[in-house]
């Protein structure tokens, strides 16, 4: 199989985010996109390299390191930076950008997309009618 994305490409992709990409959110961004995938009804092995999964895999990576980073600056995604400002810190803020891209990509990208407009067993959102 191809790879379906440059790991390079998504360090570089965000200057605040991207020095922090390793092989285990690579690892685990694969995993998201196999399950979403899955929810599809297409197998990990169907999916073909394509700049809208190379654009969804980035932002489940760039997730990952929100949600790591958020946590380990010790100022959780859910509450402040600093008790006096009340605002979120970067990661915090970035990991609300990625959220609502994965959330835009996830519900525009069909089995077709995945699979280089190969539909999925039985199609997207179809049913098979038999007749008598």
């Amino acid at each position: 199989m191809q790879a379906l994305y440059e790991v390079e490409l998504i360090r570089l992709s965000d200057d605040l985010l991207g020095q922090n990409i390793t092989d285990d959110i690579m690892e685990k961004a694969e995993k998201w996109l196999a399950y979403f995938a899955a929810s599809l009804d297409v197998k990990f092995e169907e999916i073909v390299p394509s700049f809208i999964i190379m654009e969804l895999i980035t932002a489940y990576a760039m997730r990952e390191v929100c949600v790591k980073k958020s946590y380990g600056a010790n100022a959780p995604v859910w509450g402040n930076s600093t008790q006096k400002t009340g605002t979120l810190d970067y990661f915090g803020q970035k990991l609300k950008f990625y959220e609502a891209r994965i959330k835009e990509l996830e519900n525009r990208i069909t089995p077709a997309d995945l699979t280089g407009n190969k539909a999925g067993k039985n199609g997207y959102r179809s049913v098979e009618l038999y007749r008598g």
